[in-house]
């Protein structure tokens, strides 16, 4: 039986789902788990593998189907239950616009109460499951980085954001792949391999997590080949070679559905029989053991072992540019209107349009200048949104606040005499709303992972951001990231608290390195001689440890708006 409801509640679709229940004689008492699936296109093949996987594991499956740029706003659902459903039930949420806030709400109120919660992403995988606002509340969450756009950038992003409890399904599709090379190894006489090579095909993480667990398991280093040319058709794995002195060990794809495995003294191998794994196979899979795979996580950790580098967030983009102008004012009035022109472009092509505030003299001072930047470049403040790079954690009305600072000379103009919606204004939280440092920032990186989804992380090809505007200290730092400050090194999140802040007050919260490189613009904010010195620094290399400024490049653009006593250098 299928129903479809309208401009819903969840209220309403969970007393619909009990009036089915009542009328198929149903009760969730069978019912082992919530499976949330979050999908951003096709959602009955996942579907039809979730149905599959209930008959081992009956579920309540709830699908979030969501639209954030809808042009109107409301929730929409499909129930699912008897046949249409397995051996569970299905609610699919068709959400748009404004109730993707809520989102969090929304589904809780839908979870079958006291059971595991497993969120899957069939596809555009977070960054960071365990922040995400769904996978928050999940005790597993699965990804597929081989159904992503960029799967081993994808995996990488996995990688900065692992928690206990991740998993993804090119990890999965190895299973029997490592039970076989396993009880090949293990075949006497059991001897450390001295060469260990995996072919496959290019770009794919089951490859690439393959080598990292034979790595890891001999400490023997595998080396990634590609396949012969007559085998560039083979998705995957192609081989598996294990070169001992006693012989080699080599386990070879011949086909979809089997594998020849040679041992040592063995020229001619046996034939075994190992299809390949369906969606419904790999899910069911998962949903069998809800304990987190520690060994996906170390495997994970040392295929990527040198992913912590900030640096790699910057490198690979447009080299920076400077404007130099006589004073603040004029900087502030350059940026002004660069950033208006850049967001009037954004919003020809896109319906919303997302900047970045920052704090400080010039900061301040170019957001005085905004209001009346934007008039003359036509942009429409209605899809706007703005951000702010960092804030101090004080309170609210404190002047200390980068957000006060331009309350009364950009908010209340662009919300009174421009249309800006107050929901559109995205403040940091401050003690007073009842937040720790830490919860407050795992908030706003919630709010920003919510609305852009994947994209604050992907640094490659694809921004979130349009604008982002950076002061710049003496020191060099940009928003609250501090030269040799540990606070820096956590890049799994979108946001982070910063304590022992060495400019007061202490307490902070900043965007991370991923996400402060996720603009297609920047805008470096400087003037004034006592930051000369760091102005030249930043303008070596890419030193995100040492000189933060130089860490930080848009996609499309990074610009030094720069005074010139900043812009001087000795000689």
């Amino acid at each position: 039986m299928i129903t479809t409801l309208t401009d819903t509640t969840a209220s309403a679709i969970d007393k619909q789902m009990i009036t089915m229940r009542e009328t198929f004689g149903e009760n969730t008492i069978g019912r082992v788990l919530t499976l949330i699936i979050v999908a951003t296109g096709e959602i009955e093949e996942p579907l039809e593998a979730a149905v599959a996987a209930s008959h081992e594991h009956p579920a309540r499956v709830i699908v979030v189907d969501a639209d954030p740029e809808a042009e109107t706003s409301g929730l929409d659902a499909e129930i699912r239950v008897g046949r249409h459903a397995g051996a569970g039930e299905i609610v699919i949420l068709h959400a748009r616009g404004d109730v993707l806030w809520s989102l969090d709400t929304l589904v809780m109120a839908l979870l079958l109460p006291d059971a595991p919660i497993v969120t899957w992403w069939p596809e555009h995988a977070p960054s960071s499951p365990v922040h995400d606002v769904l996978g928050s509340m999940s005790q597993r969450r699965i990804t597929d980085s081989a159904a992503c756009a960029d799967p081993l950038g994808t995996l990488k992003r996995l990688r900065r954001g692992y928690a206990s409890g991740d998993s993804d399904f090119a990890w999965a599709r190895l299973t029997r792949w490592r039970g076989l090379v396993a009880s090949a190894y293990e075949v006497p006489p059991i001897s450390t391999p001295t060469e260990v090579q995996v072919s496959g095909s290019e770009g794919n993480p089951s490859v690439a997590l393959m080598a990292g667990w034979l790595e890891h398991a001999l400490g023997v280093p595998a080396s990634v080949l590609p396949p012969a040319d007559s085998d560039i058709d083979f998705r995957g794995v192609h081989s598996v070679r294990l070169v001992r002195e006693d012989g080699t060990i080599e386990l070879t794809r011949v086909d979809d559905d089997s594998i020849v495995m040679k041992l040592p003294g063995d020229d001619t191998g046996q034939h075994v029989t190992m299809p390949r794994r369906t969606l419904s196979e790999l899910i069911t899979e998962e949903l069998r053991r809800l304990d987190p795979d520690e060994v996906y996580g170390e495997v994970l950790a040392s295929t990527y072992s040198s992913i912590g580098d900030a640096s790699t967030f910057a490198s690979g983009k447009p080299e920076p540019r400077d404007v130099v102008l006589a004073d603040a004012e004029a900087v502030a009035a350059a940026a002004a209107a660069a950033a208006a022109q850049q967001l009037a472009e954004a919003l020809e092509e896109r319906p919303l349009a997302h900047l970045v505030l920052t704090g400080g003299t010039v900061g301040t001072l170019t957001a005085a200048a905004l209001p009346e930047a934007l008039r003359a470049a036509g942009v429409d403040a209605a899809r706007l949104h703005l951000w702010w790079g960092d804030e101090r954690f004080v309170e609210p009305d404190s002047a200390d606040r980068n957000e006060v600072a331009v309350r009364e000379s950009l908010l209340v103009p662009l919300q009174r005499d421009a249309g800006l919606p107050a929901r559109n204004i995205h403040v940091m939280p401050s003690p007073a709303d009842g937040m720790s440092l830490d919860d407050a920032a795992a908030w706003y990186g919630q709010q920003l992972d919510q609305m852009g989804g994947d994209e604050p992380f992907r640094t490659r090809g694809q921004a979130f951001f349009d604008v982002l505007m950076l002061g710049m200290g003496p020191d060099g730092h940009i928003a609250s990231l501090f030269p040799q400050h540990p606070g820096q090194r956590r890049v799994s999140a979108s946001a982070t608290g910063v304590t022992d802040s060495p400019k007061p007050p202490s307490q902070r919260i900043s965007l991370t390195w991923p996400v402060l490189n996720s603009a297609r613009h920047v805008q470096l904010l400087v003037a004034g001689a006592e930051k000369a010195g760091a102005v030249a620094d930043a303008h070596g290399r890419i030193d995100p440890w040492g000189v933060p400024a130089s860490a930080v490049r848009g996609l499309a653009s990074t610009t030094w708006y720069l005074d010139e006593a900043s812009a001087r250098t000795e000689g």
